[in-house]
């Protein structure tokens, strides 16, 4: 993880730093952090806040979800995702719900009784204000010491200790205030550009890897690693599919935006009681919101692939991949549709399937061969065919990696030229952009991206090379116009929604030329057979990858998509 666009990190070797060596032993397995790294440019300083930190953290009597949720609230209003994403799991282990967790997350309104305890909510009452406006309303300071007299208030020195915990909640509230100004103003960890995440449960799979995933054949041993984010187990899920050489990181950047709640057009709504029923397809309460599927390829990231000796013949293809997201699909989000809703509608639960490049191909065959499996589909960055002379450029990229040996190196070589072709000038990405020392224009600018990039050339550096083969032979010989290894051809899609997105500087403005072209091509059948217009939108500015280097924009017009998806 970068340090900063502004400063470059200070990381002393062990038992060469006494201060350092303290700052390890606080913080356990986990090393020095990103935030360690910038306080020790001075080393009194970094002392201080450890041993500070490390009292109101550790030395204090206030329960721990009390305590956890100022900070993350502080976090939230201060737009401090690296403190918040340090403190959510710690949140999670001291028992506050992803529930409870999202209405701490929103700040725009203090919650109604009975989501959080009349503790919990005083104690956010009193974070919230000291943090956006530093003076507290009496009334809420009192409410917060009434609350935590009740919490004491079997022991003899009850007001003693209420006194006590009422001195300790403000010195947290105070004290994380400090850290997230810190974070923010110095872009610790590269991240002062980055909202504060959503809560969601995550959890991991690993799935049996199919070979033929029609007739049922898996691969032995082999496997294809997901990930979900569960806002509510009733949410309608988003499926992500990735681009050749990345994993499910990339979407990292995204994933707050998806996981938001949604704009949902009935104004504001009551939270339900017990017994009352969620109306208008809301979920968490108030809230509409998205889970979120993600995974990565075959041979990619944490995914296994079929050996290229175990099976004759065994090879991928667009529309495997498809079948692949299909399979997930199947595997995981429709056995976890619990709603009265989702099980007894003919309307699929997943609203969209979103993919990027390779997986902005697949996700057109998906459109093609699961009709029926998805309400909308968003392809970005992509063509619906392999372009002309691409299949002999793939040819001089695998051989690029061969010849510098199939390993590390060879895969570091095909990084180096790919993720600049990905981010060119003037992305925010781009590799020219912003590094530390280095004179920008306007100078002193953090608006570059750059770290970004750099979390991307090291996901191609650690694609296993015969993952990368796998994957470039999907790409150097398909035809989704032709309806090669489909049913039909892509041009007689008609059900699904679908919204096309390419980035202005992807291949210098071709791709989405050529998709302004799919665009054509496929209204000119799809209208007079009954299926809506199909639009395009090309995100200014942004490179092969908008929902990286571009987020904002690109959520701006994939969200405002998906929010017409009933």
């Amino acid at each position: 993880m970068p340090t900063s666009r502004l400063v470059p990190g200070k990381y002393p070797e062990p038992k060469t730093s006494l201060i350092a060596d303290k700052i390890r032993d606080r913080r356990g397995a986990r090393g020095l952090t990103p935030l360690d790294g910038t306080l020790l440019h001075v080393p009194p300083i970094a002392e201080g806040w450890n041993t500070l930190l490390g009292a109101v953290r550790t030395k204090g009597n206030l329960a721990a979800d009390v305590r956890e949720l100022m900070i993350l609230r502080v976090a939230a209003i201060n737009h401090a995702a690296f403190e918040w994403i340090h403190h959510e799991h710690v949140a999670r282990d001291a028992g506050l719900t992803t529930e409870q967790l999202y209405v701490i997350r929103d700040t725009s309104s203090l919650p109604s009784a009975g989501i959080l305890s009349p503790l919990q909510t005083a104690a956010l009452a009193f974070a919230h204000h000291s943090t956006s406006s530093v003076k507290i309303p009496e009334d809420v300071t009192f409410a917060l010491a009434a609350a935590l007299r009740s919490s004491v208030s079997e022991k003899s020195d009850s007001e003693s200790l209420t006194q006590d915990l009422l001195v300790e909640s403000a010195a947290v509230v105070a004290s994380y205030n400090m850290v997230s100004r810190f974070l923010v103003s110095l872009d610790v960890a590269a991240m002062s550009d980055c909202p504060p995440p959503w809560p969601a449960t995550k959890s991991t799979f690993k799935v049996p890897l199919p070979v033929d995933p029609a007739n049922g054949v898996f691969e032995d041993g082999h496997f294809l690693y997901a990930e979900t984010h569960v806002t509510d187990p009733d949410a309608p899920w988003i499926v992500c599919a990735n681009s050749l050489l990345t994993n499910t990181g990339m979407w990292e950047w995204a994933l707050p935006y998806i996981l938001a709640p949604q704009p949902h057009g009935a104004g504001e709504v009551e939270v339900p009681g017990k017994e009352g029923v969620v109306p208008n397809g809301l979920f968490l309460g108030k809230y509409k919101t998205f889970n979120v599927l993600i995974h990565d390829q075959r041979g990619h990231g944490r995914s296994s692939f079929p050996s290229s000796d175990s099976k004759e013949g065994i090879k991928c293809t667009i529309p495997i991949l498809a079948s692949d997201i299909a399979f997930l699909i199947s595997a995981i989000v429709l056995p976890s549709s619990s709603s009265v809703r989702s099980t007894t509608d003919a309307a699929p639960n997943v609203h969209a399937v979103i993919g990027v490049s390779q997986g902005g191909a697949a996700a057109l065959a998906f459109a093609t061969m699961y009709p029926t499996l998805a309400k909308s589909i968003i392809s970005c960055d992509t063509s619906p065919r392999t372009p002309e002379g691409n299949k002999a450029a793939w040819n001089e990229r695998i051989e690029l990696v061969n010849t510098n040996g199939s390993g590390l190196v060879g895969m570091s070589k095909l990084a180096d030229v790919t993720v600049p072709r990905w981010f060119p000038a003037p992305s925010k990405c781009s590799t020219e952009m912003y590094q530390f020392g280095q004179k920008l224009s306007p100078p002193g600018s953090i608006q570059g991206r750059r770290p970004r990039s750099e979390v991307l050339l090291s996901q191609v550096k650690s694609t296993p090379f015969l993952g990368f083969a796998l994957g470039a032979s999907a790409l150097q010989d398909y035809d989704l116009l032709a309806g090669t290894g489909m049913n039909r051809s892509l041009l007689e899609a008609t059900e699904a929604k679908v919204l096309l997105v390419a980035g202005s500087l992807d291949g210098e403005g071709k791709v989405a030329m050529g998709m302004s072209k799919l665009r054509d091509a496929w209204n000119a059948k799809r209208v007079p057979a009954g299926g809506e217009e199909i639009q395009l939108q090309v995100i200014e500015g942004a490179g092969h990858l908008p929902m990286v280097d571009e987020t904002e924009r690109w959520w701006e017009v994939v969200g405002g998509f998906l929010s017409t998806i009933v």
